[in-house]
């Protein structure tokens, strides 16, 4: 019956098995210089054509932002070595604005060079500059001086402070994309518009703000467009005509179906089909999707375009990582460092099992003439173990990049910082035990007069802890260590780090607070003089000397939860809950001889450390089992 099915759709589906033979015939490249247009054609303007001829887009999303520079030019080759002809990727606002409104375009963030590499390597590009993108990155790559307002409101027309912000960017993606265009001589085929705004559901969304978008693209002389969606009619509520339609994900003709009826006379394919997905701390191991695999065979049977997302996740680099939550915040849930996915180019571009399965199916289909490159692995390495020395404990750190006093706690955001360290500290009159009631975001350690009392973890909502009995006044201390802002659904307005809101003892509040923050992505730390008490947390350090490195996982799987640094780059953070045990370190980061090494783990106190080793390969054991959810939440 679900074969019967499963034909009765695919006879629906308007790009008939000759219009998809031919697609996958056009096997142009870009040239440097050479004017080629993509447009919508064939029967119901519901083909892609470059040229004037069908053209099938076999795509692969790498985000340029999360790979070493240095293995750009290695993943793009793994891509076409599998037989795809473009590249997509996703461009990170936060990362590109710097918080004193200049830009930084250098390594990792020189967009326009990937692109460029893209063209040399014959791969045509699918520009996805946002705004917002989500990519399960903080903020979902909006910039988090945008929720320094309590009552900000984000892809919204109607906020002034938001759109001259988003202007500023979109002129510099401008300045980027335009020259590159493959009607301008250069790879980039299409431009999708927004990321999945239908999936937003904030009480401002509005046709008018996609609109605003599309405006703006065409005053610039980009197009065609395409527009990131789900499947149901409700997610396709804000696509412009015009506009073509990208499902995320279409794994059968029904979806498809149901956007042609939507958004007819556009071309409808898979913007994002998901080999593997997303992971959070405390769940289990990355796990490939064989559903995409049969997704891909009906693709490459069909002509039908598609994006992996993600082909090569790379790594979420120093505090980039975001999390999820419900839509009314509850159940939160931080990604972890590692953006594997469980793709098909693994997290340091090793090409696994299912890469050469992938490359199988697209092989067979493609025509005698599409004669794909050999893939290549990369070359890692095993660093000895060392041990780090102790520096200092964590409270004999004079770090701190802002003081201040205030009647209540101050949120990051409002004092001009994105996540790092908050220490809070207040007056705490003597009295009986008491609860005391507060809302960190995201994990504190509590403390009076120096004393650990405990955790509070808001992946557990904890919002209260109880405080012991105190024959005299005492010093309340709460130390917020944060994760990255929720990247998905309308909560992002409202996700702040720190102490949120009002604090209490019992019922009368708790005001008079000395707050200090540590920016640790400008992490200079200096030892205090020595200070008493039970306090959690240290540095360490170690000096390691290296011979012609190349890349490592640093093992950090004896460690608690923490971050790390290379050479004074922030690798990300480390926790022992995992799965994640080892931290990703290209070798672009280190040197021949000396390497400094830095820990801040914010639980351990011992004065002899574990020892830490490179390995080859991340770690891939299960464990736990957690179900891909292919974007159906």
């Amino acid at each position: 019956m679900k074969r019967l099915m499963l034909v009765s759709l695919l006879a629906l589906w308007p790009l008939g098995a000759d219009a998809g033979i031919e697609a996958m015939k056009n096997l142009q490249k870009p040239e440097q210089g050479k004017v080629a247009v993509l447009s919508f054609g064939g029967e119901g303007g519901r083909e892609f054509m470059l040229d004037g001829v069908p053209f099938q887009i076999r795509s692969g999303e790498i985000h340029p932002q999360r790979v070493p520079r240095q293995h750009w030019r290695h993943r793009i080759r793994a891509a076409k070595a599998m037989g795809l002809n473009t590249i997509a990727f996703y461009t990170f606002w936060n990362a590109l604005e710097r918080p004193d409104g200049s830009w930084d375009f250098s390594g990792r963030n020189d967009i326009a060079a990937f692109i460029d590499m893209c063209q040399e390597e014959g791969m045509w590009v699918l520009f996805r500059p946002g705004p917002y993108v989500c990519g399960e990155w903080d903020l979902g790559g909006l910039p988090t001086y945008l929720l320094k307002d309590d009552e900000t409101r984000l892809r919204y027309t109607g906020n002034a402070q938001f759109m001259e912000a988003q202007t500023r960017y979109l002129e510099k993606m401008a300045e980027i994309a335009i020259p590159r265009l493959s009607k301008n001589g250069g790879p980039i085929l299409m431009m999708q518009l927004e990321n999945e705004y239908g999936s937003y559901k904030s009480e401002h969304d509005e046709m008018a703000y996609i609109e605003w978008l599309k405006n703006f693209w065409e005053k610039k002389g980009a197009g065609p467009f395409y527009l990131s969606e789900g499947s149901s009619p409700h997610h396709l509520r804000f696509v412009p005509k015009g506009v073509a339609v990208g499902l995320d994900p279409a794994d059968n003709a029904w979806q498809m179906q149901t956007a042609l009826r939507v958004a007819p006379g556009v071309p409808v394919f898979s913007s994002e089909t998901y080999p593997g997905w997303l992971r959070h701390w405390g769940e289990g191991n990355w796990t490939p999707s064989r559903n995409a695999l049969n997704s891909v065979r009906w693709y490459m049977k069909d002509g039908v375009s598609f994006n992996l997302f993600v082909l090569h996740g790379g790594t979420s680099f120093g505090l980039t990582a975001g999390a999820n939550t419900n839509p009314d915040g509850t159940n939160f849930q931080p990604d972890l460092t590692s953006y594997d996915y469980g793709a098909p180019i693994g997290e340091n571009g090793n090409l696994t099992r299912e890469y050469f399965e992938y490359r199988d199916i697209i092989k067979a289909a493609l025509p005698d003439a599409a004669k794909l490159p050999d893939p290549v692995q990369p070359v890692a390495m095993e660093v000895p173990a060392f041990t780090p020395r102790k520096v200092c404990a964590f409270h004999e750190l004079q770090a701190p990049h802002r003081k201040g006093k205030y009647e209540h706690p101050m949120t990051l955001e409002s004092l001009g910082q994105n996540q790092g360290i908050a220490i809070y500290n207040t007056k705490l009159p003597a009295g009986p035990a008491a609860t005391l009631h507060c809302t960190p975001q995201d994990f504190a350690l509590v403390y009076v007069d120096d004393q650990f009392i405990g955790t509070m973890d808001r992946r557990l909502n904890q919002r209260s802890i109880d405080l012991p009995e105190r024959r005299k006044d005492a010093v309340l201390k709460v130390v917020v260590d944060t994760f990255g802002h929720v990247n998905f659904s309308k909560f992002m307005e409202k996700d702040r780090k720190g102490l949120i809101g009002k604090v209490s003892l019992g019922d009368k509040p708790l005001t008079g607070w000395r707050v200090s923050t540590i920016d640790l992505e400008k992490f200079h730390p200096r030892r205090a003089a020595r200070a008493r008490g039970t306090e959690k947390g240290a540095y360490y350090r170690a000096d390691v000397e290296l011979q012609n490195p190349s890349d490592t996982f640093l093992d950090m799987k004896d460690w608690q939860k923490g971050y790390v640094w290379v050479n004074g780059h922030l690798l990300g953070r480390y926790w022992n809950e995992g799965p994640q045990e080892r931290l990703y370190c290209p070798g672009e980061l280190l040197k021949n001889g000396s390497n400094v090494i830095e820990i801040l783990d914010m639980h351990m106190t011992t004065d002899t450390p574990p020892a830490i080793s490179g390995k080859k390969e991340r770690n891939m054991e299960v464990r736990k089992y957690t179900k891909s959810l292919n974007n159906q939440w």
